[in-house]
């Protein structure tokens, strides 16, 4: 069983990260109604955060990624219906006028939970925190 949940939690974190290099919208079908992320600079967003956090994924604002990479990925259990993921993570973001593409390296921790209504498991609550390769 563990090796089933850690499989299918490892693989909506990838999906995650392949809808943000569509679009912001593409993010929403994953998150359940209640999901808070916390992102480097001090944001953190919500359904009744302002903005919140389906403002910011639809903003015309928004930049996809246009390539990314998770690094020591493990999953941990936490109890039937949720679980935690972890990772190092390495993205591209488009260059910024004139630069190369912006590098963005960041550990990661994501919280899904087995919604019963939806009968998937969606993302309740996700943290980035950015860090500088020398």
């Amino acid at each position: 069983m563990a090796a089933m949940l850690a499989e299918k939690i490892s693989d909506l974190e990838h999906q995650t990260w392949r809808a943000l290099q569509r679009n912001g919208s593409a993010l929403l079908p994953f998150l359940s109604r209640d999901c808070v992320m916390q992102f480097p600079v001090g944001l953190k967003v919500s359904a009744t955060s302002d903005p919140s956090l389906k403002d910011i994924m639809l903003s015309d604002a928004f930049i996809p990624w246009i390539g990314y990479a998770l690094e020591d990925v493990a999953v941990t259990e936490l109890g039937r219906e949720a679980a935690l993921i972890t990772y190092r993570a390495v993205a591209l973001r488009p260059p910024l006028e004139g630069e190369g593409n912006v590098e963005f390296h960041a550990l990661c921790a994501s919280v899904w939970r087995l919604d019963a209504e939806a009968e998937t498991w969606l993302m309740c609550f996700h943290q980035q925190t950015a860090f500088e390769v020398e």
